[in-house]
């Protein structure tokens, strides 16, 4: 478990550091704080460095580009630009962010380097068949004592250069090092490929029961969960194919038409089951979700998180939220010690953490903590 984060030349952090982190972590703060930023560099570094991790937080965010080559018109397509994870979002030799945790014993760095600086024969081979033109740099990923990594190539513009079949992905898929269960939920939450893939895992471990309860929290008639295997809902929506029975039988209702609060449960449950020994990550947790559910919300993350050894990071912008955590601190005293707010504000050195006692204190006060 993660008990404390350091971030240097990482997106907007020219230095930063989260202490006192505990199983569960909820981080507040204005927009544009780097909230998200602070969940994507977890994803990053429990990830060990992978690129993949790179291109999909790039992907997610929009930060791409369209890369062209003239001469070879089956390469063309949208690239990651990863200028953007560098503080000051442009890239040159001698560019780096590092990531850390548990005073360094968790590390993952990024370098950039010169395409002079890399005299590995056998490594500039991997360069031959990239998308786009020659390139001009190359990123080199350090996961702790760990540099064996191939160093990967990227155009004048930043774009991250990995088609589907480059011989640098192929690498990676093959030697990419083990890492824990990890999860990012983003606010859409997960479509129903993804989910269905979980809920596979569900079927294996038995916890179809803890998946049903936690749906129970939005409404208490849910009796069953069916992934459809056909592909035909799926072909006119991304969130097609899932249905939910009710107690008393009729006809199954497609998930959608319970509303985002209930997708959203769907996914968070689902998560948890997943990440079991691991991370999950989860951007706006609230998405979707009525004050009146916030603490069941709460109830079914940490007590779940604490059962299955998941440590979470969460992110909010809402008051009704910080007052559920503080109502479930409260209300179970036993899961006091699990929760704890870090307040992310770019113009310090370190997160404000809040541990249970001081939420239910700053909530009880209205204080305002985000």
């Amino acid at each position: 478990m993660l008990r404390t984060l350091k971030l240097d030349g990482y997106r907007g952090f020219r230095s930063y550091q989260l202490d006192g982190l505990t199983r569960v972590n909820l981080l507040v703060g204005k927009n544009n704080c780097g909230k998200t930023s602070v969940l994507e560099a977890i994803n990053l570094l429990v990830a060990g460095g992978n690129p993949f991790v790179l291109e999909q937080s790039a992907l997610r965010r929009g930060e791409v580009k369209f890369s062209e080559d003239s001469e070879t018109p089956y390469k063309r397509g949208n690239a990651p630009d990863i200028s953007h994870f560098f503080l000051g979002h442009a890239l040159s030799p001698s560019v780096s962010f590092s990531l850390s945790s548990n005073n360094e014993r968790v590390l993952a760095s990024v370098d950039i380097l010169s395409i002079e600086d890399i005299r590995d024969e056998s490594q500039n081979t991997l360069f031959d068949d990239e998308m786009g033109s020659t390139p001009e740099l190359g990123l080199k990923i350090t996961n702790g004592g760990r540099d064996d990594f191939p160093v990967l190539p990227i155009n004048a513009d930043g774009l991250l250069l990995m088609p589907p079949y480059s011989r640098s992905r192929q690498w990676w898929h093959r030697n990419a090092p083990p890492t824990p269960a990890l999860q990012f939920v983003a606010p859409d939450s997960l479509y129903p490929g993804s989910m269905r893939d979980m809920w596979d895992k569900v079927l294996i471990d038995g916890k179809e029961s803890n998946v049903i309860d936690a749906m129970r929290i939005l409404d208490p008639k849910v009796d069953s969960i069916h992934f459809l295997t056909g592909s035909t809902s799926r072909a006119f929506s991304g969130k097609a194919g899932v249905l939910v029975g009710v107690r008393g039988g009729g006809q199954r209702v497609p998930l959608g038409s319970h509303g985002d609060g209930m997708r959203r449960l769907l996914a968070l449950s689902l998560s948890l089951v997943q990440t079991a020994k691991g991370y999950l990550l989860i951007d706006e947790v609230d998405t979707g979700l009525h004050w009146t559910a916030m603490e069941e919300m709460w109830r079914l993350i940490v007590s779940t998180a604490r059962k299955s050894n998941v440590q979470v990071f969460a992110t909010t912008h809402s008051y009704d939220c910080i007052r559920g955590l503080a109502s479930l601190v409260d209300s179970y005293t036993d899961l006091a010690s699990e929760v704890s707010i870090q307040k992310i504000d770019r113009s310090l050195e370190r997160a404000v953490k809040l541990d249970a006692e001081k939420i239910s204190i700053a909530v009880a006060q209205e204080i305002e903590v985000r």
